[in-house]
């Protein structure tokens, strides 16, 4: 039988049972989405648990194994599908990214496996939603042992285009274009991976959510158009073993991905103990932040921190981050704590908040917090002289060991009212909905890094972005960003989502900058953005952002130079102010600023240049 009449079938069989129904000792199962476009079939190949996903009658994921080895033990082998109990859940919650709402709408099998002696028993149970969908294994009573390896695969249909990066420990690798059928047996890829289905099908995106003590799972390519999961070392178990999720994100255009929820939706709720408010939490202060390091003004010294604190208040920034060398400081015989007590205090006369620097392993001959007790030390002393931020260092892999790493430390610093931001970090994986206190982290190859930066800018908000916040550090202007106009570095400020929002400039240059009004005026949380439809991955990203009654216009043009007539039709009823910098070609490094009356119905071309860019905002 045909892989089309496989799925024809299957969907003609899921469209005669009613919702709660429960076959029992059935081999096939299919869970269709809440609009019915996308459904992911279960099935038994010999004894072999096997998947696909179908998205509008036409196969996104080939059949492909549904498979773990704990211990010595199989976890996917069966003969039948026992009890089958099925849910639905509609719900929305409030969420900080690329919108304000999160919608959490799906339905939902789990489904209890009959093994295949001595394959141990589990149960699958699996989401499906408007835009993917998402699985995990559950081993009742496991008992103590260990996760030796993910064997789930992902086979790609034929014809399709990838996009990966090959870094799995920092994530901050240079990104490639590859057809399916080049992918070479071995590559590693950092999730999110994204991949362009043939014949304008559109788009998926594998990643994984909900990761709190297990392993992070990279991928690496197995054969035949197939990637299967690459755990980082094994995943010691007790008990249950409840594997984090494994997410396909699935979509006619890329839109759809940009604004899925699913990553965040399969994680844990927030604690209302600690976040009485949820994300209202007066203490949860999303902001933008002066930093030292890629400036070129100045090291990091005791005194040239209160000029950055300084300029911080000039600019309106909430915050000063504070990097590597303070632990060293010793002027005039005092010592750093000392130091870094007077720098909070003199900040606060600047109406700006102080974030510090640690590295997570001893570094520098400075203990890191990798042990509990120095951590929760460190932790209090900054709680005690009014640091509001910590920004945590040179982790450089997503094994067990880091994964509760995180987990406790955003404990310990929700319970004394700290953020935190992971540096040399892997991707997000919905940490930050289960604590909000995480602002930001880096898992990405930003400024402080070297590639093509046009098709790179234009490549990550359909990558990495996608599994969540990123801290780029965006924005020089200096030689750093060779390869770019200014227009185009002042609109990754307004593409790459962070609420800690650090920006690499020198703030001097930027309270000079003509562009300084544009600069300041951008948010660091979105309540609504919409991918247009011109925009292409490695090519062009083109976003229409929201916050409040304001919108913004956000353009990163790739290495080919274009004009781009663009539909204002997402500023609705009404007249607006807009405020522009537009490239310009015979001044790259200055760009054109322009102010006039705008509505709906006005017609906009924009002249990108060769890594050129664009940002208007539009008040009412």
């Amino acid at each position: 039988m045909t892989t089309a009449s496989l799925t024809l079938r299957w969907l003609l069989v899921a469209q005669l049972l009613p919702a709660s129904a429960a076959l029992a000792q059935t081999r096939q199962e299919t869970i269709l989405s809440p609009d019915k476009r996308l459904a992911m079939n279960l099935f038994f190949t010999g004894d072999q648990l096997q998947y696909q996903v179908v998205f509008r009658g036409k196969p996104v994921i080939e059949p492909s194994a549904l498979s773990l080895q704990l211990g010595t033990q199989a976890v996917g082998r069966g003969q039948a599908f026992g009890s089958v109990q099925r849910t639905t859940v509609s719900e929305t919650y409030a969420w900080r990214g690329v919108h304000s709402q999160a919608t959490n709408h799906y339905n939902q099998a789990s489904l209890l496996i009959t093994p295949t002696a001595p394959a141990a028993a589990f149960r699958l149970e699996a989401r499906v939603f408007n835009d993917g969908v998402a699985w995990r294994y559950v081993v009742p009573e496991a008992g103590a042992g260990e996760v030796r390896a993910d064997n789930t695969e992902f086979v790609i249909p034929a014809g399709s285009t990838v996009w990966s990066q090959p870094d799995i420990g920092n994530y901050e690798g240079r990104y490639q274009r590859q057809r399916i059928e080049e992918v070479p047996v071995g590559q590693l890829a950092g999730p999110p991976l994204t991949v362009a289905l043939p014949a304008q099908q559109g788009y998926l995106a594998i990643t994984e959510g909900g990761v709190t003590d297990f392993a992070g799972m990279s991928l690496v390519a197995a054969g035949p158009r197939a990637f299967k999961a690459n755990l980082t070392g094994t995943a010691t178990t007790s008990a249950t073993v409840e594997t984090p999720w494994r997410i396909v994100e699935v979509g006619p255009d890329l839109n759809t991905l940009v604004n899925c929820d699913i990553v965040h939706n399969v994680s844990p709720k927030p604690d209302a103990a600690l976040f009485p408010q949820g994300l209202a939490t007066p203490w949860l202060k999303p902001g933008r932040s002066v930093w030292s390091w890629l400036a070129g003004n100045g090291g990091v010294t005791f005194e040239n921190m209160k000029r950055f604190s300084q300029w911080a208040g000039q600019l309106g920034f909430e915050y000063n981050l504070v990097d590597e060398g303070w632990t060293h400081w010793n002027d005039g015989g005092k010592d750093p704590w000392t130091l870094m007590q007077e720098l909070v205090a003199y900040s606060a006369t600047q109406h700006v908040k102080v974030w510090v620097w640690k590295a997570y392993p001893d570094h520098d001959g400075t203990p890191g917090l990798q042990q509990a007790a120095a951590r929760q030390a460190f932790f209090r002393r900054c709680r005690d002289i009014g640091v509001a931020g910590i920004k945590i260092d040179f982790f450089n892999a997503e094994s067990q060991e880091v994964i509760k790493f995180y987990q406790a430390a955003l404990h310990d610093a929700a319970e004394l009212h700290l953020l935190l931001d992971f540096h040399g970090a892997n991707k997000p994986t919905g940490e930050s909905r289960t604590w909000p206190n995480e602002l930001s982290r880096e898992g990405v190859r930003g400024l402080e890094n070297e590639t093509v930066w046009p098709a790179h800018n234009t490549t990550l908000p359909f990558t990495r972005y996608l599994a969540g916040h990123g801290d780029y550090t965006p924005l020089t202007f200096r030689p750093i960003g060779k390869g770019t106009t200014l227009a185009h570095q002042v609109a990754t400020l307004a593409t790459f989502t962070s609420p800690f929002l650090c920006v690499a400039a020198n703030p001097e240059d930027i309270l000079t900058s003509p562009a300084r009004e544009l600069i300041t005026s951008i948010p660091t949380v979105w309540d609504e953005t919409i991918v247009l439809p011109q925009s292409e991955i490695g090519g062009l990203s083109l976003l229409a952002r929201r916050r409040g009654t304001t919108w913004f216009l956000a353009a990163l043009n790739g290495a080919t130079s274009r004009q781009l007539p663009i539909s204002l039709t997402f500023l609705g009823k009404g007249s607006y102010q807009a405020l522009t910098l537009a490239d310009s070609p015979d001044a790259p490094a200055t760009g054109t600023i322009k102010r006039t009356p705008v509505t709906a119905q006005t017609k906009l071309t924009l002249s990108l240049s060769e890594g050129g860019g664009y940002l208007g905002i539009f008040r009412k």
